[in-house]
């Protein structure tokens, strides 16, 4: 997937569709390789400022809990990355389902739409994989715009926060199972 793009600009061809700013790139999203795995884990950290979420991520690799990795990279630096795992149901209803955490982006490059760009492909991604349904824990307010809303089902995570996009037609509708994230959550 490359995408063009320049700064944000004057003269803005978007703004009747509610768009204040434009941000443009040339980029690239990708999955993530083993050889781009040190500079991931790097952006991680930069990106949260401490070591737990890309402790996770190496833990998820190791225990094979993804189904995949997405970096952005632009100018051969990897700039954003977005990793969705395994969730398990109990009972278990034969859903697939992912947990999308963590979405990263450096600190320099966040609030210019590669969060959003990462998004979209791995909601995307995701689609293509069959998977039914994602969940993740995060602002309400900014994944509203990926369609994801507040879940109301049974998990070990904050409620407000803990939030579901069913990619398979109500597929999660009158379901009563437990959302459980692969086991390197835990150390979270």
């Amino acid at each position: 997937h490359l995408l063009h793009t320049s700064k944000t600009d004057v003269a803005n061809p978007y703004k009747h569709w509610g768009f204040s700013r434009v941000y443009y790139w040339v980029g690239m999203i990708r999955e993530a390789q083993e050889s781009d795995l040190e500079e991931v884990f790097n952006l991680i950290y930069s990106a949260f400022g401490n070591k737990a979420e890309s402790d996770l991520v190496r833990q998820l690799i190791l225990d094979k809990d993804l189904f995949f990795n997405l970096i952005f990279e632009s100018s051969d630096a990897i700039v954003g990355n977005v990793v969705v795992s395994k969730i398990t149901m109990e009972p278990d209803l034969g859903l697939l389902c992912g947990g999308v955490a963590p979405l990263s982006v450096l600190p320099k490059n966040q609030s210019s739409g590669i969060g959003s760009l990462l998004m979209e492909a791995a909601i995307k991604k995701s689609k293509e994989m069959k998977i039914d349904a994602l969940f993740l824990l995060g602002d309400p307010n900014y994944y509203k715009r990926f369609n994801f809303k507040v879940s109301n089902l049974v998990n070990d995570y904050s409620a407000e926060h803990f939030q579901e996009l069913e990619l398979t037609k109500d597929c999660l509708i009158n379901v009563k199972s437990k959302v459980i994230y692969a086991n390197s959550f835990r150390s979270l």
